[in-house]
């Protein structure tokens, strides 16, 4: 079924998820897998994933903000006339 150098490409690969899945589990976990306490003390690793994330809540944020700010100079605009 499985050719030796198949069976020997798999063995190792396990054995190399098994090791890195150890050492992972004793780094710091990222921001969106820590708790609110871990992340205020600053108990966390920055990976690219919590990069993105915090600057697309921070996009989101403005772009509420000017909705609502060019909503508010619409209605002035409108109250004008």
């Amino acid at each position: 079924m499985l050719d030796r150098a198949t069976l020997a490409i798999t063995a190792g690969t396990g054995v190399g998820v098994g090791i890195s899945a150890t050492t992972s589990a004793e780094n710091a976990q990222s921001m969106l897998n820590s708790s609110f306490e871990q992340i205020i003390t600053g108990h966390f690793t920055w990976y690219g994933s919590d990069i993105i994330t915090v600057v697309g809540i921070g996009l989101s944020i403005v772009g509420i903000v000017v909705t609502a700010y060019r909503i508010k100079l619409e209605r002035r605009h409108k109250n004008a006339f």
